[in-house]
C-alpha cells in the first residue's frame, strides 16, 4: 500500500509542476493546448489512481476485519 501511496504522492507532485508550468506559459502568450491536454489525462489518471488506492484500502480492511474474526472466534 505504501508504494501505492508514493506513486499517488509523485503523480499529484507531477501535475503540480505542469500546472504551474502551464500558468507560467500562458502569461507568457504561449500555446498552452498540449500542456492542458497532457494535464486532463494525468488527472484523470490520478482519479483513477485513487480509486484503486480506496478499493484497495476497503478490501484490506475487510480481510483484517475478517481475520480477526476468526482469530478471536
Amino acid at each position: 500500500m505504501a508504494d501505492l501511496d508514493q506513486a499517488a504522492q509523485r503523480l499529484q507532485a507531477a501535475l503540480d509542476r505542469l500546472e504551474q508550468a502551464i500558468d507560467a506559459r500562458a502569461e507568457g502568450g504561449g500555446d498552452d493546448g498540449d500542456l492542458r491536454e497532457a494535464l486532463e489525462s494525468a488527472r484523470a489518471e490520478n482519479d483513477r489512481l485513487k480509486q484503486v488506492a480506496d478499493t484497495v484500502a476497503g478490501r484490506l480492511d475487510d480481510t483484517i476485519a475478517r481475520l480477526q474474526a476468526t482469530l478471536n472466534g
